[in-house]
C-alpha cells in the first residue's frame, strides 16, 4: 500500500494511529486533548521522516488540498531554508535535512494554509513560527513526560 494513501490506515510503523484516533481528532469540535495528541503525531511523522503523511493529516485537519513538496531552490530565493510558492501550492526545501525538520515543515505549512485563505492575518512570519512552535512545544512537553516515566 502506497503510504500517501494509507494516511490514518494501521501501518507497519507504531507510531502511525488507527482512522477513528485521526478522525476524532479532525474535528472542529476537537478536545483540548485530542488537538494536543495531533500536534504530537505531526511532529512524530516529520522526525521520523514521514513528512508527506504529515502533511497529509495537516491538510485534512484544516479542510486544504496537500500542498507539493520538493527539496531545491526558487529564483529569488536561493539563500532562505525553504520557502511556499503560492502560485504552484508547493513548499520547497533547500536540503533534504529539512524533511525532518518540524519547525521548517510546520512553519511553511502555516504559508499553505494562509494562501488557502484559512488563515488570513497580519504578522505573517511571526504568525507562521508561533503556529510551528504550537505543535513542536506539544511534543516536546509529550516527550518530557514520557521520560519523566521511564526513570
Amino acid at each position: 500500500m502506497d503510504e500517501r494513501n494509507a494516511i490514518g490506515a494501521i501501518l507497519v510503523e507504531p507510531y502511525i494511529r488507527p482512522r477513528d484516533w485521526i478522525e476524532q481528532t479532525m474535528s472542529p469540535n476537537s478536545e483540548p486533548d485530542l488537538l494536543r495528541e495531533f500536534r504530537i503525531e505531526v511532529v512524530r511523522l516529520i522526525l521520523n521522516g514521514k513528512v508527506e503523511i504529515a502533511l497529509g493529516l495537516l491538510s485534512k485537519h484544516y479542510g486544504v488540498r496537500e500542498p507539493a513538496l520538493r527539496v531545491g531552490t526558487v529564483k529569488r530565493h536561493r539563500k532562505v531554508l525553504a520557502c511556499y510558492v503560492e502560485k504552484e501550492r508547493r513548499i520547497y526545501l533547500s536540503n533534504s535535512s529539512f524533511l525532518t525538520d518540524p519547525f521548517v515543515v510546520l512553519h511553511e505549512f502555516y504559508h499553505h494554509l494562509r494562501a488557502s485563505g484559512v488563515q488570513k492575518s497580519r504578522q505573517v512570519e511571526k504568525r507562521a513560527d508561533l503556529f510551528a512552535l504550537a505543535f513542536i512545544e506539544a511534543f516536546l512537553s509529550w516527550k518530557g513526560a514520557t521520560e519523566g516515566r521511564k526513570r
